[in-house]
């Protein structure tokens, strides 16, 4: 989730920005939004129109609204949120009043405003804008050319890498090409545990793969560390965890499963 602008008093009245930048964000925000709170996001409304000569017409019109929320609808599969409310400022379209329901999806920015902003909301907004600050399990899914790596908090899962290489077969003049690459995706992964896996917060990185995918890249990932003088690495190998998973992609629930077999 970006936080685009905050202008919030804990315990008190304020405002913020926020753009959800994946899906799992908008499970973030179903959480943060409660009834009596004033939404406003850009959106399309069907409107009447009359033109010069009396001949009316019906057309839809994007506009910039703000309502006040009386229920919130999280659509999963759909990824978006159906929020519906009371429009509170009027406009040539919509009147005070009329209600309307707002979509939010990945990508559209909206503003949140509250009368309190109380410690609940204030910890759902921190786990929205940074949930590395509270995930205390990364999970990486991987075979040959494709790796994801997640962290898992309390109420939710975030991606936060996404490796792709190609790789060649590995038979022939082409044995060559393939060493490179695999150790070039190798690379590319341990540099997204670097980068993401925090081990003062996280307490267990799992390696999850079909076939010995996880093996390679775990052996390489120790030796590295030895080579490189990794502390984070050297220091909590014991919480790197091996499993088997049936591939590397991010919606393979029966993976997911197996994880913790």
């Amino acid at each position: 989730m970006k936080l685009v602008h905050r202008d919030v008093v804990p315990q008190g009245p304020g405002s913020v920005k926020l753009v959800p930048e994946e899906a799992d964000d908008l499970w973030h925000v179903y959480n943060l939004v409660a009834k009596g709170d004033r939404l406003s996001s850009v959106t399309v409304r069907k409107v009447q129109r009359e033109s010069s000569t009396g001949e009316r017409d019906v057309g839809r019109v994007k506009l910039k609204l703000e309502i006040e929320v009386e229920a919130i609808d999280y659509d999963n599969v759909g990824a978006v949120l159906r929020i519906r409310g009371k429009n509170v400022v009027e406009n040539e379209h919509v009147k005070i009043g009329a209600f309307h329901t707002l979509e939010i999806d990945v990508q559209r920015p909206f503003v949140l405003r509250k009368d309190v902003w109380d410690s609940m909301a204030l910890d759902t907004l921190k786990q929205a804008c940074d949930p590395g600050a509270s995930a205390d399990l990364a999970v990486i899914l991987m075979q040959e050319g494709l790796a994801n790596l997640f962290l898992v908090g309390k109420s939710v899962t975030t991606t936060r890498a996404k490796i792709e290489t190609s790789i060649p077969r590995k038979r022939g003049p082409a044995i060559a090409g393939y060493e490179k690459a695999l150790n070039k995706f190798f690379e590319n992964v341990l540099q997204a545990v670097l980068r993401h896996c925090d081990f003062i917060i996280v307490r267990c990185l799992v390696i999850a793969s079909p076939g010995f995918t996880k093996d390679q890249f775990y052996s390489r990932l120790l030796l590295e560390a030895e080579r490189r003088e990794l502390r984070s690495v050297i220091e909590n190998k014991s919480r790197i965890v091996l499993a088997h998973a049936s591939s590397g992609y991010k919606y393979a629930s029966h993976a997911f499963a197996g994880l913790f077999y």
